[in-house]
């Protein structure tokens, strides 16, 4: 591959460092090579470069736990739903009948997804400017709505409780 070839590939891909360092050419020989190519040699580092272990999405940050905070709200919404289903089976038969009848109305409304953004014609540092935003926005969303999802369960596990007998 030539090094023309190479220098269009990894233009705003790799840092301008990383470049030159990969042809063995100075700073300013890759850089009039660029212009006169018309490349940019801007380079995006992504805030979202952490990848969650837990469910493989580009994160800004990981928890205490090792996994993203969504994965930790999963969590703690599984464990409130089973907590929520051991006191179903502590109710009495007519309050359980009323719990059950609602079960398919526990969902509240959620906020809208942000949009995937539209980078068919932007320079590459744009457009990877612009993904790491929505990364940002999305796992943003997923926390907004998953803390929505888990407050619910508790409000209404509470509700159970209150009413199991000796308790």
């Amino acid at each position: 591959m030539s090094e023309e070839r190479r220098l269009a590939e990894w233009a705003g891909a790799l840092p301008l460092r990383e470049i030159c360092w990969r042809l063995r050419r100075s700073r300013e020989s890759v850089k009039q090579k660029a212009k006169r190519m018309g490349l940019s040699l801007r380079h995006w580092e992504p805030a979202c470069a952490t990848v969650c272990p837990g469910c493989g999405c580009a994160r800004t940050r990981l928890g205490r736990g090792g996994v993203c905070r969504p994965c930790e709200l999963r969590a703690l919404v599984r464990r409130a739903d089973a907590e929520t289903a051991e006191a179903m089976q502590l109710l009495p038969p007519s309050a359980r009948a009323v719990y059950e009848a609602t079960e398919t109305k526990l969902e509240s409304s959620v906020p809208d997804r942000p949009q995937e953004p539209a980078v068919d014609g932007m320079d590459r540092y744009r457009a990877d400017k612009a993904r790491d935003a929505y990364h940002a926005q999305i796992e943003a969303w997923e926390v907004r709505t998953l803390t929505r999802v888990l407050k619910a369960r508790r409000r209404r596990l509470e509700r159970m409780r209150e009413k199991i007998p000796n308790q």
